[in-house]
């Protein structure tokens, strides 16, 4: 398997560029990443411009709980929205938790790294990686999203023995996909309402799937019990009837 330095400004981070799922196992031991802890997987693509405030706070929560938790957060590594406000709090704040980012390789760069001579299908070259996270995977793909069933699967295998919670910020299709993969592995589902998008669309539907809990983005204290909650021993984890009824 592939593996090389990922080069910043201030520091270097380790990826793996693993070619097969089956080959995330030995992915995560290149990293020398340890099973057995709580994991958050945090989803959610471009911020809400009018909730930007209330969003950055609720992401600094997360942040500061997952350190206080000893959590690995596993994210989409790209240094946009969501994934680079989380990147910004962990450096911000001097935080020690492990930050994977899992995207596919042919869509991101890095110092030194790919350049593309022409555009790629969204309309702009390549994007660049967030430069603070701890690790890297990067996987094959040809779009945004083929990364959602690794990074699913990531969070299965680094939180083996221990709990894991999926984490929704505003949203759109992507996030739609990240979040049926994880009620597929019985994984509860935080949605951050206010936050904009599939997060408020969620937060609208009374009938919604069990595992999905709907916490409003400005009740920090609320969302923090929440995550300790669901990454508790008796925390959330009764499959709902259906996986669908929400999504």
């Amino acid at each position: 398997m592939r593996t090389q330095k990922i080069d910043f400004p201030d520091r270097q981070a380790p990826c793996v560029f693993p070619a097969e799922r089956t080959n995330l196992g030995q992915a995560i031991s290149e990293l020398q990443l340890n099973e057995g802890h709580p994991v958050i997987v945090l989803i959610g693509g471009a911020i809400d411009k009018l909730q930007k405030n209330v969003t950055q706070r609720a992401i600094q929560a997360i942040a500061r709980t997952a350190d206080e938790l000893k959590a690995v957060v596993v994210c989409g590594g790209t240094d946009m929205g969501v994934m680079a406000e989380i990147s910004q709090a962990r450096w911000q704040y001097h935080y020690k938790f492990p930050l994977v980012g899992i995207t596919p390789e042919d869509l991101v760069t890095w110092t030194g790294g790919p350049r593309s001579s022409t555009f790629l299908w969204w309309g702009q070259k390549r994007w660049p990686l967030a430069q603070h996270y701890s690790h890297f995977i990067l996987v094959p793909g040809s779009q945004f999203g083929d990364e959602s069933p690794w990074i699913v699967d990531a969070a299965t295998l680094l939180s083996k023995g221990q709990r894991s919670v999926t984490i929704l910020i505003n949203g759109g299709e992507i996030s739609r996909k990240d979040i049926f993969l994880s009620l597929e592995k019985r994984r509860p589902v935080i949605a951050l309402s206010r936050t904009g998008r599939l997060a408020d669309e969620l937060a609208r539907q009374p009938n919604r799937n069990k595992l999905i809990a709907v916490v409003p983005a400005h009740s920090e204290q609320r969302l923090v019990e929440m995550i300790r909650e669901a990454l508790s021993v008796d925390g959330i984890g009764v499959l709902a009837p259906t996986l669908t009824s929400m999504l």
